[in-house]
């Protein structure tokens, strides 16, 4: 399983522009060319960037072979860029890499019937072909218009008019089709015991209207306007929520339903991201659109609750690169076939957020389809994340193991004198669902860990917390006793563990988990 990313990360430098496809994008279906498959894969970055709050963005599109996943090298495009049915985009370029970058700057309030006709190009035009803006590592072109200025789906119809290596050339353009969702944010308020909430939402259609919170059955209700002219070019319908950790409806809640239009046979997918930010818990809810052809009550608008549950089928998983370097993955342990298999993932270094991180990731699913993810800039290997999270969509929802690869590249500019490797399974179930289990850690531990990590009781005292977890079987290591006085000092990162557990941000086998790496790694000597 290893040699899938260990390869690519060895030989990305030797073989030209050789690396993964773009996070945050989509790729469009292959299409047959000579002796190869090719294929055109567009992204945004940021990837969470938003219409209305962010003033800049960069559309990325990449031709390659499916086969040997190489770019097409020396290309010329035609892009064009539709927000629905309307043409707001519609410009060449030139790129040498086969990689083409182009800087957007959204412009609102044109007052043109044909929204194109307000949007405007810069940059440096190719020698050989004057209509066409040169895009490379020190000319980027820049559009500035009516381009994913509001929320929605774009759709990127990008043509192949031309490329020397190999030559592709043809009478007829080759074409491909992507789209691009592009959020907007709203702020609700709501009220629960005499306290004020601000909710955050992001809309990746129009706005939703109708948002209310019921205090007596502590259910977020809203209602999103949907046209159904629409519904064949909607590939999944989403909204983000962010609710506040201090929200105190919400306080010992273990799992969370959603239902559309009161339908139970409707099953809409809903994520639970607790590590993205750091006073919020962000609801990512999604129907693909099998499900919203599914739906009978067609109005302008879709209704949605989501409400708490008994049970949680949100599983968190601690990797340990190293006794310095750690990540916290969240997902859904339950598959079906109307929910994307959604994972939210952040980097620690001693138990703090990790910044401007580089890192990739190989992931088969259970069918055995494999895809791995280096980034997409030749120049500096990894996927960039600046606030050392992120959350990530894999595709349609599979029932079994997915086994994954994580590989901590660098941070900022600088590559790590050696990358960090993990390789770990995520076990999905399409009938299993995990309820809130009974302790089997003693409450006094959790109060050892507690003071421990305030600073309130020494080292041994805590290790000896550790030794009764191990004699009663809690902890599995291969051992009888436990020596109280560890063999060097315990890493930063356990006591925030230690921390995250006694408050309930982290569950109890992650912190398990943690105790189980210092036996493993020696920290603590195990006789």
């Amino acid at each position: 399983m290893k040699f899938s990313i260990i390869v690519l990360l060895l030989f990305v430098s030797a073989i030209p522009f050789a690396y993964a496809q773009h996070h945050g994008g989509q790729q469009a279906p292959p299409i047959s060319f000579g002796d190869g498959q090719l294929t055109v894969a567009t992204s945004i970055f940021p990837t969470d960037f938003t219409a209305g709050k962010n003033s800049s963005l960069d559309l990325i599109i990449r031709l390659f072979d499916t086969a040997s996943n190489q770019n097409i090298e020396n290309v010329t495009y035609r892009v064009q860029i539709f927000h629905e049915s309307d043409l707001v985009a519609n410009q060449m370029f030139f790129d040498k890499d086969g990689e083409l970058n182009i800087k957007i700057k959204p412009k609102s309030n044109c007052e043109q019937k044909e929204l194109w006709k307000c949007t405007t190009y810069y940059g440096e035009n190719d020698p050989i072909v004057p209509n066409a803006l040169v895009s490379s590592f020190s000319s980027i072109p820049v559009i500035t218009g009516p381009v994913f200025d509001q929320s929605g789906s774009y759709t990127v119809k990008t043509a192949i008019i031309g490329a020397q290596n190999p030559k592709t050339q043809t009478s007829e353009d080759i074409e491909f089709e992507t789209t691009i969702f592009v959020p907007s944010e709203n702020i609700f308020k709501i009220s629960f015991n005499g306290a004020e909430y601000q909710i955050p939402v992001k809309n990746y259609q129009d706005p939703v209207t109708n948002f209310i919170f019921d205090s007596q059955t502590k259910t977020i209700s809203f209602d999103i306007p949907f046209n159904w002219e629409h519904v064949d070019h909607t590939y999944h319908l989403k909204n983000t929520l962010q609710i506040p950790k201090s929200f105190l409806a919400f306080e010992n809640v273990y799992g969370f339903t959603a239902s559309v239009n009161d339908d139970t046979k409707l099953k809409p997918s809903i994520h639970l991201d607790t590590v993205s930010q750091k006073d919020s818990n962000v609801f990512h809810f999604m129907i693909d659109q099998d499900s919203l052809k599914q739906i009978q009550d067609r109005s302008d608008f879709i209704s949605v609750k989501i409400s708490p549950g008994n049970e949680s089928t949100f599983q968190e998983k601690i990797i340990n690169f190293d006794s310095e370097y750690s990540a916290k993955i969240i997902y859904d342990s339950v598959s079906s076939s109307e929910k994307y298999f959604v994972m939210s993932i952040a980097f620690f270094r001693n138990g703090e957020l990790l910044p401007d991180v580089r890192y990739g990731y190989s992931i088969k699913d259970p069918m055995g389809m494999e895809n791995f993810n280096t980034g997409g800039n030749p120049n500096l290997l990894g996927i960039h994340i600046p606030d050392g999270f992120e959350t990530r969509e894999f595709g349609q929802s599979h029932s079994g193991e997915y086994q994954m690869q994580l590989v901590l590249i660098g941070q900022g500019a600088s590559d790590f004198p050696r990358y960090k490797y993990s390789e770990f399974s995520l076990n999905i179930d399409s009938t299993f669902v995990q309820t809130p289990k009974t302790s089997g850690v003693p409450d006094w531990i959790k109060n050892n860990a507690k003071w421990w990590a305030e600073g309130s009781i020494d080292d041994s005292s805590f290790t000896k917390g550790i030794e009764f977890l191990i004699k009663e079987k809690i902890i599995n290591v291969d051992s009888k006793s436990i020596n109280s006085d560890a063999s060097s000092e315990i890493p930063d990162w356990i006591k925030n563990n230690a921390k995250w557990w006694a408050e309930g941000s982290i569950d109890e086998n992650s912190f398990i988990s943690g105790i189980e790496f210092l036996v493993k790694e020696g920290i603590i000597n195990v006789n």
